[in-house]
C-alpha cells in the first residue's frame, strides 16, 4: 500500500526531481503531494487557519504539516495572515490545486 506522501507518478522517487529541492516545491511545477492537496484544499474550504488547527483538521501530524506548509510558503501557494502560524491559500494555491488534481475529483 503506498504511503499518503508516495511520490507523484510523473516524478522520480528520491526528491532528485528539478521541480523538487530540499522538500521544497519548485513554483514553476506545482506537482502536489496527497498532503499538499489535502492542506490546500482544506484552507480553501476554511479561508484561514492556525497550523494546529490545519493539522487536526486533516488528520495529518503537526510536524509534517508544519513541514508542508512551510515549503507551500516558499512556492507561493499559501501565506500567513499574522505573525503566528495561521495561513491562507493563495491564488496561485488555488490554481495550483485545481490544475493537479482530476476533474473528477472536484
Amino acid at each position: 500500500m503506498a504511503t499518503p506522501d508516495a511520490q507523484p507518478i510523473d516524478r522520480p522517487a528520491g526528491g532528485s526531481d528539478a521541480g523538487e529541492r530540499d522538500g521544497r516545491i519548485d513554483p514553476d511545477r506545482p506537482s502536489l503531494t496527497r498532503s499538499d492537496e489535502r492542506l490546500l484544499s482544506y484552507l480553501a474550504d476554511v479561508g484561514a487557519d492556525y497550523q494546529a488547527f490545519v493539522a487536526g483538521n486533516t488528520g495529518l501530524y503537526d510536524d509534517h504539516v508544519e513541514s508542508r506548509l512551510t515549503a507551500l510558503e516558499d512556492a507561493g501557494l499559501v501565506e500567513r495572515v499574522s505573525g503566528e502560524a495561521v495561513y491562507r491559500i493563495t491564488d496561485a494555491g488555488r490554481d495550483a490545486l485545481h490544475d493537479d488534481c482530476p476533474c473528477w475529483s472536484d
